[in-house]
Formats: structure tokens, sequence, C-alpha cells
């Protein structure tokens, strides 16, 4: 059975909070827990309630209002890394714990619930870690949470077979013109394309970050080739394991519906790529809470942060 690994983890408390000036405490847990690129923030209710089914567009306002300023409005503008188009390198996960989902009516907070945050600037990661442990309330749609605890989660040591879990949704697409029309075609797991298009996805990352060198040409906007080295092959390889068609989730972002599947994936390939697929997510659209993976591993075991 294969259970989620339970990650090194170093807990950032409310009590730290005075550390936050130039962020020298952050960076001492960050050691210790292996790299801090990864957050787990937990939050606890002011009161029950229910938030609305999509619910992410105020997650992801509550990541950019506790950014700092010189990090959020560039971040937000397309403008924090260069590369050939604009590019948000940070994915966060749904909410879990407390959560119960209520088809038509919204997702009922119960208790206590956690996230996940990830991004390959550690300096990103541990601004958000700061600015959540100031203010230490956020505000999400109409429900108020009080930080309880931020713990950065190490990113493991990978060979070139890693399997991941999905915590949110993963999604591809390619634009098409149909009768004279724009629309979007999405892609499942069983397609070929899906693992064409997560591969070239990652492949636009790992050269904004200088993984791999910089295109010749700019890449095309939706459809990009996988990322292949000189013979052709590609770098990246994913495989469903076990994908169920209820996988399958239909989530509205700012009135747009976006396809996306939850489950296990194989992912085969350079373990620089592997680390980055956990830090900066697979698919598109992870700055809007697409694509989290977190690993798996061949054990019995219980989920991280589900205790």
């Amino acid at each position: 059975m294969m259970e989620m690994k339970e990650p090194d983890r170093w807990t950032l408390t409310q009590r730290e909070a005075g550390a936050m000036v130039g962020l020298t405490g952050f960076r001492y847990g960050c050691k210790l827990a292996g790299g801090c690129v990864r957050l787990e923030i937990r939050l606890e209710p002011e009161r029950l309630g229910v938030l609305p089914l999509h619910y992410r567009e105020a997650l992801q306002a509550v990541i950019y209002r506790h950014l700092p300023k010189e990090i959020g409005q560039p971040l937000h503008d397309g403008q924090y890394w260069a590369a050939e188009r604009p590019l948000k390198l940070f994915v966060f996960s749904q909410l879990h714990g407390g959560v119960r989902y209520r088809p038509g009516e919204g997702v009922e907070v119960t208790g206590p619930v956690w996230f996940r945050f990830a991004s390959p600037d550690r300096n990103l990661a541990l601004g958000l870690a700061a600015g959540l442990l100031q203010f230490g309330r956020v505000r999400i749609a109409s429900l108020d949470f009080a930080v309880r605890e931020i713990a950065t989660l190490a990113v493991p040591e990978v060979g070139d077979r890693l399997v991941v879990r999905a915590l949110s949704p993963i999604t591809v697409y390619r634009t098409l013109e149909v009768e004279g029309k724009r629309r979007t075609q999405y892609y499942n797991p069983l397609n070929e394309e899906f693992g064409e298009l997560v591969a070239a996805n990652l492949e636009r990352k790992a050269r904004a970050l200088g993984l791999l060198p910089v295109r010749s040409a700019p890449a095309p906007v939706d459809g990009e080739l996988p990322a292949t080295p000189e013979h052709g092959t590609a770098l990246l390889r994913v495989r469903p394991l076990g994908v169920h068609p209820r996988a399958k989730r239909l989530e509205r972002y700012k009135g747009t519906w976006i396809e996306g599947w939850v489950g296990r994936f194989l992912l085969e390939g350079p373990s620089e790529f592997l680390r980055l697929a956990l830090e900066a997510g697979l698919g598109a659209k992870n700055s809007q809470g697409f694509g989290y993976v977190a690993e798996v591993e061949h054990k019995s075991g219980r989920e991280a942060g589900g205790r």
C-alpha cells in the first residue's frame, strides 16, 4: 500500500514572530528542515461555517495579501521571474482537515484546517510565512481563521523515479480554433497529451530557473512540445497509477470552469525535474491552486499533515 511520506518538519509558531525582521530566524529553521520551499499552514476557524465551493480565489488572495510588497506586487504582475512569458512559480493545495464538501452548497468547515504552499524561491516561501505569523489571522471568503502553526517541509532527496499524489487537481490543456472560435481542450491522464503537456510545462519552469538552456525561439502559448534532450526522448515521463473517473474535478476560477485530475502518478526523469515538480507543481495554473503534488512511499503510514 502506498501512503503519503511524512517529510522532515521544522515548526514555526507565533512565539517566533519576533524573528521575522530580516527573516533570519526562519533561515535557521529552514536549514534544519533541509530546505524550506514548502510550507504547511494550519488554521483554526474562529467560528464554524460554510465556504463557497470555489474558495480558491479567496485562498490565493490570502497568499498575495501576506507576501512582502517587494515580492507580492511583481509576482502578481508576472514580473518576478524573467521568462518567455509571465511565470508565477508557486503552488498551493486545497484545504484539508476539518472540511466537508456539500454539493450545491459549499465547503463546510468543521474544525481546524491546513493547506500546503510551495515555491522554488526560498524568499517567497519565507516571506509568506513571516507575513502570516505577523498578522496571526486570515480571512478566507466570509470566515476568519487564526494562524496556529506553520511548518517547513523538507524536499526529499529523489532519484529518477518518484510517486506523487495530487493534493489539488492537475490541469493541462490546449487552446484550439474550431470554426473560427477559440475553445479550450482539457486532457485526462489517459490521453497521451496529458503527460506531454505536463512535461512541457515543467520544462518551461526549468528554463526560467536556469535548469535548462533558454530556447532560441519562444515556445507556443498553448500545446507546448514536451521537454526533450538532444536525442529526442522526453525528459519527464508521467504515468497515472489507478486514476479513476471519479478523480476528475471541475473547478471554477473567476467565472471560468477548469478541468483537473487528482490521484497518484509515477514520474520518471532527472532528479532535478522531479524535485521541481514538488517545489513548483505539475501542469498549468499552479498559482491558482492547481497541481500541488506530494511524495508517496510504498509502505503503510499516515498522510503528511493529516495528524
